[in-house]
């Protein structure tokens, strides 16, 4: 796995938010992953400050192991875990201890969840919380092979779709419609510190995890191949004329 450094503080437009397990696999021993600084994005308007340092953990993040201890991680105090199985998705609290041992002469440490086998884990982001969730997909990639995808939620029927006449991907737009409403949710940015350099666009998640009965997203939608962007995207934090809004960002870089 590649190693990892922090980033500083950085905002993400919900209209335009910045990853792929294939990308994670070709850095595989190269190094092992380590994290060290996380990013929040505020909702002033919709649901006030956000707590610091918002936490979201994808399925290939809980399963990694870092070099570096993870204190942003093991400051955190109250986790909630998704989990999936046959019966259905479930928000719980959990414990999550960051657990160290050897591994090929020098000390890693890894991730111990109770319950164990959570898709997903949060700490202090906002409109998530204990309780039924739905799970539609998971772990889905955009790019050359696979450019649209159509989830449905109830009588709902959305559409995420990757535009792009490049072979690079240089100039990918991500976008989500509901049938009624197109909304951005990631276009090239002149602006970014990262250059486009082999983007990944990965859908983590897709459901109903703020339980009113509207589309929701975990996504790391990113420009280059080593940054690796998790943001959370909730309906019941969306301004009226969007489908969904970035609660919180949580940043990974490789290397």
């Amino acid at each position: 796995m590649p190693a990892l450094k922090g980033v500083a503080d950085e905002a993400f437009a919900p209209s335009a938010p910045s990853a792929v397990a294939a990308q994670f696999r070709r850095y595989a021993g190269r190094g092992i992953m380590r994290i060290v600084v996380t990013t929040t994005i505020l909702l002033l308007a919709l649901v006030g400050s956000s707590p610091a340092n918002p936490i979201i953990l994808a399925s290939e993040d809980i399963a990694d192991s870092y070099e570096e201890a993870p204190e942003n991680l093991m400051a955190a105090t109250n986790w909630l875990g998704l989990y999936v199985n046959a019966t259905g998705s479930r928000v719980e609290a959990i414990r999550v201890n960051i657990i160290p041992h050897r591994e090929q002469s020098q000390t890693v440490y890894n991730l111990i969840t109770n319950p164990p086998n959570a898709e997903l884990l949060f700490s202090g982001v906002p409109l998530v919380s204990s309780g039924p969730a739905l799970t539609v997909d998971r772990n889905m990639d955009l790019g050359p092979k696979k450019q649209v995808a159509e989830f449905r939620l109830g009588p709902r029927v959305y559409t995420i779709r990757l535009h792009s006449n490049n072979a690079d991907l240089c100039d990918s737009v991500i976008t989500l419609s509901d049938g009624s409403r197109t909304q951005k949710l990631f276009q090239p940015d002149a602006s970014s510190p990262h250059a486009c350099d082999e983007p990944h666009f990965r859908v983590h998640w897709v459901g109903d995890i703020d339980r009113d009965g509207r589309l929701d997203m975990l996504v790391t939608f990113s420009p280059k191949y080593s940054f690796f962007p998790r943001q959370l995207l909730l309906s019941s934090a969306a301004r009226a004329d969007d489908i969904v809004s970035v609660v919180a960002t949580y940043v990974r870089f490789a290397q």
